[in-house]
């Protein structure tokens, strides 16, 4: 197995090797562009996870969109999907000046609310868009931030991330340890970001509805801010449609967490995070990453 890892480790190697140096002599129009292409491939060939895809969409919009629609929607999901992994080849050399310049920012006013009340914030995310962009242009224009993430299972990929994070500012932490120095940075000034849409167990999150079923939903950002008075303020960003190589970063008012709900203060607080998740969601379907089994633990039956 050691074997078949080391050979797949240097298989995933030398294409991302031969991918950022093609990146660095295309132009990122163009280069974006066969992104797209290689996403319409993927939708072709991929078909366990478009099949996944479009459950996991009938059960978002099986009331508001016909099957049609859907699978418009899933092809759009791999077109996003192939411009951002082709963007990621282009993160190693980016400059700063050249992503202020693909990045716009709209709802800064409730980022800047927020800081009225602490200097320090908790950034509330998901998979969603080409996050990479929306945490780089965060770091580098507004404030320091950790992100607490899953290592990369490639090694050389894995130190690559750690390498552009850290010159535009992210400090990269892990799940297994990460939690304790992200509150030492916190408290210290530095921004919080988490990603709460992905799948947990219930010993890891609280059970909570999420388009129209329940499933466990990480509720780590309404307990820090409770603890830390840190607010918490969605994030999210997404690509232009009018210009495919320029993107938004949206800040949304702050996640409200009321005191009066008492003991459930924080169950409820996670259940408007959900909410937040499904109005983005349905304004922007084809950038959430809808590949995962999101329902899979409680409900299994849907996904045979």
């Amino acid at each position: 197995m050691k074997k078949q890892q080391k050979l797949l480790n240097f298989i995933i190697t030398t294409i991302y090797l031969t991918l950022r140096s093609l990146a660095g002599i295309i132009p990122l129009r163009p280069w974006v562009f066969c992104g797209k292409i290689f996403g319409k491939l993927l939708c072709a060939v991929a078909t366990k996870q478009r099949k996944i895809m479009l459950v996991n969409l009938g059960i978002a919009f099986g009331d508001s969109k016909t099957e049609q629609e859907m699978k418009v929607i899933a092809r759009k999901v791999f077109e996003e999907f192939g411009m951002i992994a082709l963007e990621w080849m282009t993160l190693k050399k980016l400059k700063k000046e050249r992503l202020d310049k693909l990045v716009e920012v709209e709802g800064m006013e409730h980022l800047l609310a927020a800081k009225k009340k602490n200097p320090s914030v908790i950034l509330l995310g998901a998979h969603f868009g080409n996050w990479e962009y929306a945490h780089l242009y965060y770091a580098s224009n507004i404030n320091p931030l950790s992100f607490i993430v899953r290592a990369i299972d490639t090694p050389y990929l894995e130190k690559e991330r750690i390498s552009y994070n850290t010159r535009f500012g992210v400090d990269i932490l892990y799940k297994q340890n990460g939690l304790r120095p992200a509150i030492k940075n916190l408290k210290s000034g530095v921004d919080l970001m988490l990603f709460s849409d992905h799948k947990v167990n219930l010993s890891e999150g609280l059970l909570c509805n999420f388009f129209g079923k329940e499933v466990a939903t990480i509720s780590v950002a309404p307990a820090l801010s409770e603890k830390y008075h840190a607010p918490v303020i969605p994030m999210f960003i997404v690509r232009r449609s009018d210009d495919p190589i320029r993107h938004k970063l949206i800040f949304l008012p702050e996640l409200k967490i009321d005191p009066n709900d008492g003991e459930e203060m924080i169950a409820k607080a996670t259940q408007r995070q959900n909410y937040v998740f499904e109005e983005i969601i349905k304004k922007y379907p084809q950038q959430w990453l809808w590949f995962h089994k999101r329902w899979s633990l409680h409900y299994p039956e849907i996904y045979k």
